[in-house]
């Protein structure tokens, strides 16, 4: 769809009067979760009207006056107000045509601090004596900035805002500038006023009341920085702030522009839908994204917190270029966007949206982790220095202005001379992406010239009509043993030839460093030179990861045969690499939920992924060392979840509940126990325990002091031995026992899914929570880690068979607790209620969801079903294939190598 017809379907506000600058005053009250508001929005008025239209949600409008600037003498109430309350619109008739030029409309007006984790809510939390408290925060984004205040709530329409609040006087009030003006009033409170901000749009605004500890430091380039926690976690802001304020002085030589505001806080929030929001001098956080307890955090979670701080992947590879994150986007943010993208169901980066609340239905991998693979790929083609250029060329032309998709790329292609906006636009402006089957055509003792076409991959392996057929324009950038330097050549042509330099029987690869969103289908001759570099480690980290990767997809698309896939995963019987261990669970993982319908087959399959795991698990040890290294911790943890998984050592379960009874003694003790893998240990004694263990985690659970470590029991509670606890363990979830932004952790572990600390990108997308697995959620299997540490899923038939019941007789109780919530959250509650990988169960969830429509969920349902679908394809095909004799074949050879 062009960008006419776009702008064309989008349903805005009438333009008849814009506002320029908002002063709002807040009177929070935490008693009865009310609050007290009066805006003035200075409005430049260009067609003379009688009435103005307002975003206004959950607001009650007690007066509405219109002054004029330009004359004085006019003045007019309102006469009158017709609610929309579909799309959250106020229109406000006046008595008398409001003159143009300058004017205010002055609106007073009640709302309501929610529990719902959106506008002006309320968020609970225990403090250092155990009394429960409350204070109150803002989310304003994607639209709820017009539950705070009467407002035009579209990114476009933005305008200057002045804050004031009205709290108890001893509370501290934050809001996006810094304080201009404290007074002391006679009833016990303070009025705060704010300097003005820059102009910005509506859901930037940010304001948190309540009582708060705080770090600050201030950058080499003289920004205060400040991080905020509730009293008696302040101890744990440093990590983070450490980290903001190297940032902060990292964008501003990269992009060549002074951070603008005079100030920069973080605050972490108790409840918070997301994992942070970037409001701009007030970042919000969940408190396990900004918090880290620095004797006990693991390794993944300061990961977490860093990327989420900076914002994300670039700057913070900058400031931890030991913890190699572009390698590890190779098996997170890339697998999550190929995934979800392989389906019909999936959508373009660019999306038309009509109205405002569409456009939660497409904050996903595609709008986040493919757009983020579509700028590294950018990157790729034009080089870093280009790249810099066209974004300090970019952001000096529209500083506080608006822009279409098009004025980056014409940056890039100005910078660089490059036709970036037709490279672009094949990646933004259609769906999907191609897979490309190579072969080799003919070769000479220093070249090999290969033979290439790309389609439309799809990750059913259906066949594409002719009139769906599309190509792409791919930057082809291929490597071989010898000779791993060379250049980028763009093609858009359906077939077409490449020659690539090496020598005889080299390995060859496509895609080299895994840049563009695409799978490659190698020829048998091909694929079988790529074992040398993966047994030998020749071939780079990103690409012996991608490459399996990839072959898992083509395997479940019907396009590789599950003997190759099987062949090639052995070949990396040496590896230690943690990021490629991500890619190998996969696959183990993936083949072991669609063999446990053959128990006979089950069972020699876990003996041989046992073969795969052990050696290297066996070397790492339970015991974290002194020289451990960022990714050494990352991979034990990895590790000894398989081992929980797939060995039959008694011994392995010994050592489970030898730890944990250590935490139960000392949930400190982090020696005995370390974070990096208490979830596997906890959901290994539940498994292999009983009732009194999962009253063990329950008081543990109460007894901890801080989210990260409940969070590391919401990941495994679920994973008792019967139907009576796994049902227990959903009942406490949904009890309010624990706090909306998680209740869906516990339902993912009654599935199996064990946690790690990153999120269901390809359900939440922009700054997710931290989570589990965002491939499996689309995919349909439950899979394996997920980018930075251990999310390694114990198949469950009862678990799998329960959620889904569960959710059918709970569909209204899971509606009331969300309510008018983030709707991630009911996503994330129907992808882990449907784990399914029959095409029988798909049929059912569809007839479900046509008789129970949700509204808001009808893409990701779509989205679901078609996964379940492809899962159900994938069984099929592994059980029709030669599978059995290459497991044996695969054991036979591991066996030999251990015992030799």
């Amino acid at each position: 769809m062009g960008k006419e017809e776009a702008k064309a379907e989008r349903v805005l506000l009438p333009q008849n009067a814009k506002p320029l600058h908002y002063n709002v005053t807040l009177t929070p009250n935490m008693l009865d979760f009310r609050f007290d508001g009066e805006v003035a929005i200075h409005v430049d008025v260009v067609n003379s009207v009688d009435s103005v239209k307002l975003h206004c949600r959950e607001l009650f409008l007690r007066s509405v006056t219109f002054k004029s600037d330009a004359d004085t003498t006019f003045s007019t109430p309102v006469t009158g107000m017709s609610f929309d309350t579909v799309h959250h619109v106020v229109e406000l008739k006046f008595g008398k045509a409001l003159p143009c030029g300058k004017g205010r409309i002055i609106i007073s007006y009640t709302g309501e601090h929610n529990n719902q984790m959106a506008g002006f809510y309320r968020s609970t939390y225990k403090d250092i004596n155990g009394q429960e408290k409350v204070m109150v925060t803002t989310q304003c984004e994607a639209i709820d900035a017009r539950r705070v205040l009467p407002c035009w709530d579209e990114p476009a329409a933005k305008a200057t805002f002045g804050v004031t609040l009205i709290v108890d006087s001893h509370l501290m009030a934050l809001s996006n500038m810094p304080e201009k003006r404290v007074e002391y009033l006679k009833n016990g409170k303070k009025r705060i006023q704010f300097m003005d901000t820059p102009k910005m749009s509506s859901y930037l605004l940010a304001m948190c009341v309540g009582e708060f500890e705080y770090e600050q430091a201030v950058t080499q380039h003289g920004v205060l920085m400040r991080c905020f926690s509730t009293p008696g976690q302040v101890e744990r802001t440093r990590f983070a702030l450490d980290c903001g304020i190297k940032a902060l002085d990292l964008y501003d030589d990269y992009f060549g522009i002074p951070f603008p505001l005079p100030k920069m806080d973080m605050i972490a929030i108790p409840d918070f839908a997301a994992g942070a929001m970037e409001n701009w001098g007030l970042v919000t956080y969940r408190e396990v994204d900004l918090l880290v307890n620095e004797a006990s955090a693991t390794s993944a979670q300061r990961q977490r917190v860093c990327t989420v701080v900076t914002h994300e992947t670039w700057s913070a590879d900058k400031l931890f270029p030991e913890w190699k994150l572009w390698e590890q986007f190779i098996t997170s943010d890339l697998q999550a966007a190929l995934n979800l993208d392989s389906l019909r169901s999936s959508h373009p980066i660019q999306v038309p949206i009509a109205h405002a609340h569409e456009v939660e239905e497409v904050f996903d991998a595609i709008s986040y982790c493919k757009g983020a693979c579509v700028i590294r790929m950018i990157n790729m083609v034009i080089g870093e220095q280009a790249f810099q250029t066209g974004l300090q060329q970019y952001f000096a032309k529209h500083k506080y202005g608006n822009t279409e998709t098009t004025d980056l790329w014409q940056a890039w292609g100005d910078a660089s001379g490059k036709p970036i906006a037709d490279l672009a636009a094949s990646w933004t402006e259609q769906m999907g992406y191609p897979v490309v089957h190579a072969s080799i055509k003919s070769s000479t003792d220093d070249a090999v010239e290969l033979e290439l076409s790309q389609s439309w991959f799809l990750a059913d392996g259906s066949s594409v009509s002719t009139e769906e057929q599309k190509t792409w324009t791919l930057p082809i950038l291929a490597a071989s043993a010898s000779h791993r330097d060379g250049n980028v050549e763009l093609c858009s042509n359906s077939s077409f030839t490449f020659t690539v330099k090496c020598g005889k029987n080299d390995w060859i690869k496509l895609n080299y460093g895994h840049p563009v969103l695409m799978r490659v289908c190698y020829s048998p001759e091909l694929l079988e030179r790529l074992h040398t570099g993966i047994a030998d480690k020749s071939l780079p980290t990103q690409d012996r990861a991608g490459l399996l990767q990839d072959c898992l997809a083509l395997t479940r698309a019907k396009l590789l045969d599950p003997v190759q896939l099987m062949r090639l995963l052995a070949s990396y019987k040496n590896e230690d690499d943690c990021t490629v261990w991500d890619a190998i669970s996969s696959v183990l993982v993936s083949f072991d939920k669609v063999l446990l319908s053959n128990q006979e087959l089950s069972d020699t399959y876990r003996k041989f992924s046992a073969l795969m795991i052990e050696p290297l698990a066996n070397k790492l040890g339970w015991d974290a060392k002194e020289n451990d290294c960022h990714q050494t911790k990352m991979l034990r943890q990895t590790l000894i979840g398989l081992l929980a998984r797939f060995s039959k050592n008694p011994d392995v379960v010994a050592e489970a509940r030898s730890r944990f009874e250590a935490v139960l003694a000392d949930p400190s003790d982090v020696k005995t126990c370390p974070s990096d893998y208490r979830t596997s240990v906890y959901a290994l004694v539940l498994k292999t325990g009983g009732r009194k263990e999962y009253e063990q985690l329950l008081k543990l659970y109460e007894e901890l002091d801080n989210n990260a470590d409940r969070k590391q029991v919401l990941g495994a509670i679920g994973r008792g031995s019967t139907v009576e606890l796994k049902r227990a363990a959903l009942d406490w979830a949904t009890s309010g026992a624990v706090k909306l932004q998680d209740f869906f952790y516990p339902i993912s572990s009654v599935v199996g899914l064990l946690f790690c600390l990153l999120v269901l990108l390809s359900i939440f997308g922009r700054d997710p929570p931290p989570s589990s697995d965002a491939v499996a959620a689309h995919a349909g299997i439950v899979t394996s880690s997920y980018f930075c540490g251990f999310s390694v899923a114990f198949s469950d038939k009862l678990g799998e068979d329960l959620v889904w019941q569960y959710f059918q007789e709970n569909l209204t109780k899971y509606q009331d607790m969300i309510g008018k919530a983030s709707p991630s959250l009911m996503h994330a509650v129907i992808a882990y209620s449907t784990p399914g990988n029959t095409y029988e169960f798909a049929d059912e969830v569809e007839a479900f969801f046509k008789e129970h429509p949700i509204p808001g969920t009808e893409r990701r349902v779509q989205q679901k079903l078609e996964s379940i679908r492809v899962a159900a394809g994938f069984t099929k095909f592994i059980m029709e294939s030669d599978i059995a004799n290459e497991i044996e074949r695969c054991q036979s050879i591991l066996r030999e190598l251990t015992s030799a």
